[in-house]
């Protein structure tokens, strides 16, 4: 099976042919003591969609994703995975995130493993997959995200960017029927972006489910089928790329997206008032 296999596999659809849904967010709650960080979120991400996620900071995406991976549990709604209440009483959370891949903004690799152990360890502890075929997959994931030839490395002989396909490719070895992408590239010094921004890309177009949340607006507008912005735990608007970043309708987007593109561009025009930076 390949890594993409999971997602490109046929799902069942509704008669008129719509896509089946691989995640559902029904009024989904969570809070930090006072701190509401998602106040009722209802989202749904169809087979093969690529989801961005876009916000300030704070607004809660990241919590969205843990949510979505169960590593949060929620305070009210529920969530679905292709149709299943995983946020229920007695869900086997072990067994569930073997079909959520999540890849954050810190690589989180073993230093003490080279690339393809860290590769197969879970594969091999948690699905009590062979060595030998556990290892055959991982140079094949490594393959696919460039770095067949590091899966004798240490982590330290590696750079961040490599690093984090290693990572990549750690979360494929599951074969996961949804991957998350937290911030992936924002530890990444900028040369080193664009790497693991293309191997992000082969993978939306290989037809796998992903949400993604970052800040790279070229990735959400080339790679992404629906960008979504959030604010305040909310989703304040969301549609196709085109309409979100160049068309919004949301006062509050457009003021995002504003900061986003002067600091895109440069921070000598910029000033600093109690409200922050305008």
């Amino acid at each position: 099976m390949t890594a993409g296999s999971a997602s490109e596999a046929e799902l069942p659809a509704d008669p008129a042919g719509a896509k089946a849904q691989v995640i559902q967010a029904e009024g989904v709650r969570k809070r930090f003591g006072d701190n509401i960080v998602l106040d009722g979120i209802d989202l749904a991400v169809d087979a093969g969609e690529t989801l961005v996620v876009i916000g300030p900071s704070g607004s809660g995406k990241s919590t969205l994703l843990r949510c979505i991976n169960l590593l949060e549990p929620i305070d009210g709604g529920r969530i679905l995975l292709e149709g299943e209440e995983i946020t229920r009483k007695g869900a086997k959370v072990a067994t569930i995130r073997q079909r959520i891949g999540i890849v954050f903004q810190q690589f989180n690799l073993f230093p003490h493993l080279k690339a393809i152990d860290n590769v197969t360890l879970a594969a091999r502890r948690v699905r009590k997959v062979s060595r030998s075929e556990a290892e055959a997959r991982a140079l094949e994931l490594l393959k696919r995200v460039g770095l067949e030839e590091k899966a004798r490395e240490y982590p330290h002989q590696l750079s961040g960017g490599q690093q984090q396909r290693v990572a990549i490719a750690r979360a494929l070895m599951m074969e996961p029927h949804v991957m998350l992408f937290d911030e992936v590239t924002s530890a990444l010094d900028p040369e080193l972006v664009g790497e693991v921004l293309v191997v992000m890309r082969d993978l939306a177009q290989s037809g796998m489910t992903m949400v993604v949340v970052t800040h790279e607006m070229q990735f959400a507008r080339e790679v992404g089928d629906r960008v979504l912005f959030m604010d305040e735990g909310r989703i304040v608007e969301q549609g196709v790329p085109a309409d979100v970043l160049d068309r919004p309708r949301e006062e509050r987007t457009r003021r995002f997206l504003r900061r986003s593109l002067q600091l895109a561009r440069s921070l000598e025009e910029l000033t600093i008032d109690q409200g922050g930076a305008e």
